[in-house]
């Protein structure tokens, strides 16, 4: 039963190097993946692209509007500086200078509703900052809590790993083998008797096998060709 329970450690000691290994790998993974950091980015550079555009949208339209006052102002000028006596030419300028502020009426109107576009995309804009400040918060944060449990993991790997070194040393490499090949075909290669019964596949065993298992002898189970082990 001696070499029954120290397979069954070695076991153990195997299983428990193993989930620091995967535990050690999705830590790693958690560390490398920064995507909810960089969506975040994403939204507000597209915000950011959509408030500039906006922006240079309106500077547009303040330039059409100066342009437009400009011209407005040079018809005001010829039209009232008594220069030009023909009353056809003082009709064209009289509809021109009408038309000129109708245009410049609608670029003002559409300037107004640029202004209160601006004002959302600017606000959106700022929300979007707030909330990109947080998830990096948290991330960083993140980054930090994870950066020292794999620190942990990787130093209680080490510990495992020099446990287990040494472990090795106490078996014959007949029975190390035998444990070895069972391992990699049935994941465990040391099953423990509960209540008369091999915990690995549920065959209820036979009094003799038990005696046998008892008395030292290393014995597998007919079922699933585990090693037994009794506490």
């Amino acid at each position: 039963m001696q070499l029954a329970k120290e397979l069954f450690q070695l076991q153990e000691l195997e299983l428990d190097l193993e989930s620091h290994l995967m535990q050690a790998s999705k830590l790693r993974a958690i560390l490398q993946d920064d995507s909810a950091l960089k969506q975040a980015e994403n939204v507000l550079a597209e915000a950011a692209a959509l408030l500039k555009e906006q922006q240079a949208a309106l500077r547009e339209l303040e330039s059409q509007s100066a342009d437009l006052d400009a011209k407005i102002n040079e018809v005001k000028k010829n039209l009232y500086s008594g220069r030009i006596n023909n009353p056809k030419e003082l009709s064209n300028l009289s509809r021109e200078q009408e038309s000129l502020e109708a245009k410049r009426t609608q670029v003002d109107d559409q300037a107004l509703e640029g202004m209160d576009r601006l004002e959302e995309l600017q606000t959106n804009c700022n929300q979007i900052m707030e909330n990109l400040v947080a998830v990096r918060a948290l991330w960083q944060q993140s980054q930090t809590q994870n950066t020292q449990a794999l620190e942990l993991t990787l130093s209680e790997i080490e510990k495992l790993k020099n446990e287990l070194h040494e472990f090795l040393t106490r078996f014959d490499q007949s029975d190390l083998a035998l444990f070895q090949t069972l391992r990699k075909s049935k994941g465990r290669a040391v099953s423990k008797v509960e209540q008369g019964n091999c915990r690995g596949c549920g065959l209820k065993l036979t009094a003799a096998w038990i005696q046998r298992a008892r008395a030292g002898t290393l014995v597998q189970c007919s079922g699933c060709q585990r090693i037994l082990y009794l506490d």
